[in-house]
Parts: structure tokens; sequence; C-alpha cells
């Protein structure tokens, strides 16, 4: 796949893969495929994200392909592991003449030895066994290009191999010469196209397991929009990860390829900004996204600043980090055209002043590209006056009121500029005031 652009702080930002085992992140809802093998390649694909439309193509309709049907893989992860270990194990494999391998099997191997050997082929059998029937009953249903390479090759490494003649064998009653035959081929001249064997299982169970996630949690497939103008459109985007979420619309194009978003504290900016942000990673995967509809040029990357931390061991302070965030966003977009950015309370580390002065510096130079995208949040309403001039810059806010004199969240995306605020509210409600005068009084 020709690579995308991403980073490890966008990748943080996100929450796509965080260590811990409380831990939320995207790749723990994504992760529940059937074996480990799997679960590893699902990792690495979701640590490269592509800009290859034909390939998210392939991958995307891959999926929808098990959705649609509802298809079931039959097999078990205990019986993968046995399988990738004994393709693993490191003893000698059987000999050639029977006689030298019952030799050496009673002068140097151990009867463990021998049991994992053979536990690897009966499982290997009875896998290569099933996935040629799975593939019959699938390939009448029409599948994509993508699938049907993998049936095809599938099918190929066990018919044109030592596992043609395997399959047609009791793998629970096998004979010590049929072991030996077998383990010679396999984990002799055919090892590395086992191994392949596995990786395409592996694959299998990775569309079935997004496709069930898919339905579970209500994600949709990217359309990808091969015209050359930039576009993006999202209908009820939403956080996997937040119950029950008020769902969004946002529109981008290249007349208009700029939002300015406000709105109070605890309005949902950040989940709002990392909902988009998700739909934009996910679908450069070729993996469904948390909207109703989405429709999306392909980008060349993604690169967020949302939870940006002190650079302590270097010594800078938050808002030099913030200028040397903005300057890698400066340098990317000097490098490539159809980058996704996403700035959450931009320089937020310094005084008013300076913050108001630097993010209108800033957006005004980015509003010449016209060849990206920027979604850009702030509290700095008053910035809005001075940029309304640029004509590709698109204002919205998330709504918040007050009802019965307590602040009311609808988490809903409005055209305009926030008036309301509530930072002096959730001082006075915490009681700050109070507590300080009744320590004065002791």
């Amino acid at each position: 796949m020709n690579r995308f652009k991403i980073d490890e702080q966008t990748f943080k930002d996100l929450n796509v893969f965080n260590s811990g085992s409380t831990s939320n992140s995207i790749f723990s809802i994504f992760k529940n495929t059937r074996t480990m093998g799997a679960r590893e390649r699902l990792e690495n694909m979701m640590q490269n994200p592509s800009s290859d439309i034909e390939e998210l193509t392939l991958r995307r309709d891959s999926i929808a392909f098990f959705h649609q049907y509802n298809i079931n893989l039959d097999i078990r992860n205990e019986e993968f592991d046995l399988i990738s270990f004994y393709l693993k194990f490191d003893k000698r494999k059987s000999k050639h003449n029977i006689i030298d391998a019952v030799y050496d099997f009673l002068t140097r191997n151990s009867s463990n030895d021998y049991y994992i050997i053979k536990t690897g082929l009966k499982y290997l059998i009875r896998f290569s066994r099933y996935i040629l029937k799975f593939i019959d009953e699938h390939s009448e249903k029409n599948p994509p290009e993508y699938i049907i390479i993998i049936f095809e090759r599938i099918t190929s490494l066990i018919k044109n191999g030592v596992l043609k003649e395997a399959i047609l064998l009791k793998e629970d009653k096998l004979k010590f010469f049929q072991v030996n035959k077998l383990d010679q081929a396999i984990r002799g001249a055919e090892l590395k196209n086992m191994r392949e064997l596995l990786q395409l299982a592996y694959e299998l169970d990775i569309f079935e397991n997004i496709a069930l996630l898919t339905s579970r949690i209500g994600l949709t497939f990217p359309i990808y929009d091969h015209a050359e103008s930039l576009k993006v459109t999202i209908k009820g985007l939403f956080h996997p990860g937040i119950s029950k979420a008020v769902k969004n619309d946002v529109f981008f194009h290249e007349d208009q390829n700029i939002v300015f978003l406000t709105g109070s504290n605890m309005a949902g900016k950040s989940s709002l900004l990392k909902s988009l942000g998700l739909v934009i990673y996910l679908s450069h995967l070729g993996f469904p996204v948390p909207a109703e509809d989405v429709r999306t040029t392909v980008f060349n990357g993604l690169i967020t600043t949302i939870n940006l931390p002190d650079d302590i061991n270097n010594g800078l302070s938050h808002y030099y980090s913030e200028v040397k965030r903005v300057k890698e966003v400066a340098n990317l977009i000097a490098e490539r055209d159809r980058v996704f950015v996403i700035f959450d309370e931009l320089f937020r580390g310094t005084n008013v002043k300076e913050a108001h002065d630097a993010s209108l510096l800033i957006i005004s130079e980015l509003s010449s590209v016209r060849n990206s995208v920027f979604f850009i949040s702030t509290h700095i309403v008053e910035l809005a006056d001075k940029l309304k001039c640029l004509k590709n810059i698109s204002f919205k806010y998330l709504e918040t009121f007050f009802k019965n004199n307590k602040p009311v969240f609808t988490y809903q995306l409005m055209e305009g500029i926030s008036t309301e605020t509530i930072g002096m509210y959730i001082v006075e409600n915490e009681g700050i005031v109070d507590i300080i005068r009744k320590s004065l009084k002791k």
C-alpha cells in the first residue's frame, strides 16, 4: 500500500493503541479475532494506513462481503496456535528414509516432540479440508476481487502440494510413516507455503471479525471519491467509544476546506475532533467507519494536535511544544498535498493575547492552502470577526444553553459561532470560593 503519513502523536490523540488491560483503545474494539495470529496481523495493519485507493477498495469490499452474507469462519485459536507452533518447531524435521527416521526418533526425539509434530499435522489437515469446503460454499456468492484472489491462492497452496494427499487421510489416525513423510515436506520444501496459508487464513479471520463489529456498533463502509477535487461528506458521525453518542454531519470541499469550531467547556469539541479523526484514519485502512454515510477524497496523511503533552525531558514549555507541532504540520503540507489536519485549542499554552495573535496568523496563512483540510477548535471566539473575510472558512459551534440556571449540552454541531460561556459557572458550582472563605475563619 502507498504510505499514508501518520505519527505517534496522532495515534495517541485518537487513542488507537493504548497499553493496559483496562484500555478503551480503538484497537481493543477491533481486536476480537478468533486467532492470535490474526490479532497480530490486524495490529500491523492498523499501524499502516494507506493512500492507495485500489488497495483500500479491495479491503473494504472484502469486509463488506463477509458483512453482507454474515459469513462465519469456523476456526479455533488453540488449533491454529499449535499449527503455528509446529511450523516454528526447531527440532530437526523427519528424514526421507523411514529406517533412518525411526532411528532418529528413538535416539534423538522425545515423545513430546512427536506429539507436537503429529498434532500440528492433524490440525493442519483438518483446517485444509475445512477451508476448501468453505471456499466452495462461498465462491457461489459472487465474492469481490480480493476474496477471489485469496480463495484461489489457498486452493493452489493445498492442491499443488503434499496437503492434496494429506486431506484424504484420517488425521486422527496418522501412521508413523505418514507423519514422517508429511513432516519432511511441510517443514521442509513447503514451509514457506504453509506459513503463507496461515497468513491468508488470518486475513479471512480479520474480515469476519470486522464484519461482525460493523453490525454490532453500526459502522458504515466508506465510499472513495476518485475525482481530483477535494471533498469529504460525513453524515451521522459518532465516536464508537461513547454510549448513545449524538451524531453530527461534517462537510468539506475545496472552496471551504477550513472549519473554525467554537463551543463552551464540556460542549464536546474534543470528542467531535477525535470522532472525525477516526473516520479519516479508519477509512484509510479500508475499514468501516463510525458514521451513517461517508464519501471521501483519499488523503495522503492525517495529523492531529488534541492532547499534546509538555516536553519535560527537553525542557520545553507546552506553548513551545505547540509551536513545534504547528511547524511539523507546515512541513507536512509543504511535502505533500491532501493532508487532513486537526487542531484542538490552538496555542492554549500561552496567554490570551499571544494565543489570539498566533492563531490569527497561522489560520490566515493556512487559508491559502487549498489542497488540504483543516479543522480547528478554539475558545477565542473573538478571532471569528477577523477570519470572516476568508472565503474558504466555515464557522461551526457545539450548542450549549442554560435551563433552570444549569447548562445543557446538546453535543449538536451548529452553523455559526458560540456565544455561551460556562467557565465561571463551573468555578462557582464547585464552591471553591466558599471553601476558601471558610478556611479564613479558622
